[in-house]
């Protein structure tokens, strides 16, 4: 078309059909039920940027001119013509309320479907029409999505364009004249210089096309608090005419409250010993380098107000208010608070001037601050032994931080042994010989007392073993506030030799040199490892069970050896649980356990577990003696079976006997088997003997039977003879 340049237009899905309006007279019906659903919109990020329009089109001169007749206040109203229709345009909520400082948003939904064939458009303007303040803040119009009922091609004439022409944000005037089109319109990461309070909807391509738009709008920056209403108007253009004031308009109201300056529980009192120094690090929280919120120990000496040799303050506290009800969660609290002390303390805003005796006060209203600025209040001692607490409150009765408490020390009383750290030390060795006890100094109130350094030093009752006058040092950051008294060697002691020490610290309380000295610790000296012995805690173990192992050790001269040296490395031929690692050793024993401070005790876990596998192991290690040799130890023990590896076992061992006696039932079968052959075999032989006997026994039968017969015949013969014979002798 004549006075437009050539676009890349979003990709859209045909609708085949050639009703076209009754297609547009339901995407419109769907765009009033459910403006820009996720099924009918398309991501406007996903289309391809439109170029960039000359002032000589028709959307340009629109525009210019739809901005030209409304101004930013009112809205010049002329005849209106039927130049688009099914318009409708919503908003997501007409009133929001928000804090000074803060952006009020909202989504516009907007819709419509062209009858003109070509160039129908639509403009939106947007406008302050009251507000309580000379500047009303600016208007930011982004759109955000679109949607057209246009076919998915890649032609020019299938995708609506939106011309936003960029606004000043010092003085609301056009600062270009070009359009801003395409992917980027209004980024929310560059609102603040892309500014625009009109957006022009156009399209050109075919009639009877529902052409649908989500656009966020923002109240930016609100200079002042009040109600402002905004509101949406819109103006019609066909076929790139001048374009109309039409209908719908939407009005939306924002309420600008002051955010609250009442301080919340969140605000802080962080006590600091000393005068801190350094600056508040709002976004880490820390002062000085320490976690805010996270209070010093403060246990310093009772100083007396009217001396002029100390001014510092004995502590500092540091208090910040926050409330987080600003503006996205910012710190908007601002309160006069006051600060109250009992006992002995004064409190000043000074950290270099200390308070008088008369001239101290006890309780002190500070100023409001400015906002998301700590306020440092100093803390003083009256010079009087004793405790102090240390309240703070806003004007609005919110404490703050809790009750902090001080404590000032009097003169030291008495010196304590609190840690015994090494027994034996190293003989034939100068210089020090590391740290041997600990001492905790306190008045005659049971206050612990700061500040002696080295004015604590050590006595000894043997200087072959160990040298006096050892100084000892105040532990930084200890709250039972002990000194480190380490001993200084002789290089000609011997091991075996014994002697006691004593902390001693000058009397502050006698005229005379005289001393407040500790109880004497007994110290034993002692040589290098030359012999080592290792044990298991038990000889037979059940598998993975809890485990220890223990080296115990001799010097050359059959002594305990000196405290501190380091524990062997020791390795195990079976995997067992956890790693080795053994204790350094002191009082000539080195172990396997998890051990605490001091170093003589132990918490109730083990290091080490059994093998899981049952049998014998062997942990073994190596250290090279006092003569310089190298030297093997090692130590063995036993993983027994477990009750289901018992059962198990006690399972195959009656399998196996089982077996056995199967075995054994099976070699008699065997053996009753060849004696039923046997029996066989001479049955058979019995019978074949049975048989031939019977055969015999017949044959004779039949013989006896033959010579029966004879004889049987041969007696009839003679019967018959002897009846002849008779009856011829009778005759």
């Amino acid at each position: 078309m004549t006075g437009f340049s050539k676009f890349s237009f979003l990709r859209r899905v045909r609708i085949h059909d050639g009703e076209c309006g009754a297609v547009a007279r339901a995407l419109h019906h769907k765009m009033e039920v459910l403006p820009l659903s996720a099924v009918d919109k398309k991501v406007l990020s996903t289309t391809k940027e439109r170029k960039v329009m000359s002032k000589t089109t028709f959307f340009k001169r629109i525009a210019l001119t739809a901005i030209a007749a409304l101004g930013f206040g009112a809205l010049s109203v002329v005849p209106s013509q039927a130049v688009v229709t099914s318009q409708s345009l919503t908003i997501d909520a007409t009133a929001d309320a928000i804090s000074l400082g803060e952006t009020a948003s909202a989504v516009l939904s907007h819709s419509f479907v062209n009858l003109g064939s070509n160039q129908d458009s639509v403009t939106i303007v947007a406008y302050v029409s009251s507000s309580n303040a000379s500047t009303a803040g600016k208007i930011a119009m982004r759109v955000t999505d679109s949607f057209t009922s246009l076919a998915n091609d890649a032609t020019t004439a299938n995708s609506p364009i939106y011309f936003v022409p960029p606004i000043d944000v010092t003085d609301g005037t056009e600062t270009s004249t070009s359009s801003v089109t395409g992917t980027g319109l209004l980024a929310a990461d560059n609102r603040s210089d892309r500014l625009a309070d009109s957006l022009t909807v156009g399209f050109i391509g075919s009639a009877n096309r529902s052409i649908g738009t989500q656009i966020s709008v923002d109240l930016y920056n609100p200079s002042a608090v009040g109600t402002y209403t905004i509101v949406f108007a819109t103006l019609t253009s066909n076929a790139g005419a001048t374009a109309v004031a039409s209908t719908p308009t939407v009005t939306w109201t924002v309420t600008v409250t002051t955010p609250s300056v009442l301080a919340n529980a969140s605000s802080t009192a962080t006590l600091r010993r000393d005068v801190a120094t350094g600056t508040l690090n709002t976004t880490e929280r820390q002062w000085g380098g320490t976690v805010e919120g996270t209070d010093s120990s403060v246990v310093t000496p009772a100083v007396s107000p009217a001396s002029t040799t100390d001014t510092s303050a004995e502590a500092t506290l540091i208090v910040l208010q926050k409330n987080s009800t600003g503006p996205s969660g910012a710190n908007y609290a601002q309160e006069s608070f006051t600060v109250t002390v009992t006992g002995e303390a004064f409190v000043s805003t000074s950290s270099s001037s200390r308070p008088s005796a008369t001239g101290g006060v006890k309780s002190l209203v500070f100023a409001t601050p400015s906002r998301n600025v700590p306020v440092a209040v100093y803390l003083w001692s009256t010079g009087t032994a004793g405790t102090a607490s240390v309240t703070v409150t806003t004007a609005s009765g919110q404490a703050i931080g809790g009750t902090k408490t001080l404590t000032f020390s009097g003169d030291v009383t008495t010196l304590t042994i609190s840690r015994v750290v090494r027994q034996y030390l190293a003989a034939a060795t100068a210089g020090t010989l590391g740290e041997v006890f600990r001492v905790s100094a306190t008045d005659a109130g049971g206050r612990r007392v700061t500040g002696l350094g080295s004015g604590i030093t050590l006595l000894s009752s043997n200087t072959a073993a160990v040298a006096s006058g050892t100084a000892c040092s105040e532990i930084a950051g200890d709250p039972s506030g002990s000194y480190s008294c380490s001993a200084t060697g002789v290089v000609t002691s011997t091991s075996g030799m014994t002697g006691t020490v004593t902390a001693r610290v000058q009397d502050p309380a006698a005229t005379t040199t005289s001393f407040i000295s500790s109880a004497a610790q007994t110290f034993t000296m002692g040589g290098a490892v030359h012999t080592a012995v290792l044990t298991l805690d038990k000889a037979t173990y059940s598998p993975g069970e809890q485990m220890r192992i223990t080296v115990t050790a001799k010097d050359s001269s059959g002594n305990i050896p000196y405290d501190a040296i380091a524990g062997m490395t020791l390795t195990a031929n079976k995997a067992i649980g956890g790693t080795i690692t053994m204790n350094a050793f002191y009082d000539g024993v080195s172990d396997s356990r998890v051990r605490s401070l001091p170093v003589r005790t132990y918490t109730a876990t083990e290091n080490l577990f059994a093998p899981a596998a049952s049998g014998e192991f062997k942990i073994t290690g190596t250290f090279t003696d006092a003569a310089g040799v190298s030297q093997l130890v090692s130590v063995t023990g036993t993983v027994s079976d477990d009750a289901i590896t018992a059962s198990v076992n006690a399972a195959a061992d009656a399998a196996l006997e089982a077996i056995d006696a199967a075995n054994a039932a099976t070699d008699a079968a065997n053996l009753a088997a060849e004696a039923a052959d046997a029996a066989t075999v001479a049955a058979e032989e019995a019978r074949d003997a049975a048989d031939a006997a019977t055969a015999a026994v017949e044959a004779l039968a039949t013989e006896v039977a033959t010579l029966m017969a004879a004889l049987k015949a041969q007696i009839t013969t003679l019967a018959n003879t002897v009846a002849k014979i008779a009856k011829k002798v009778k005759a």
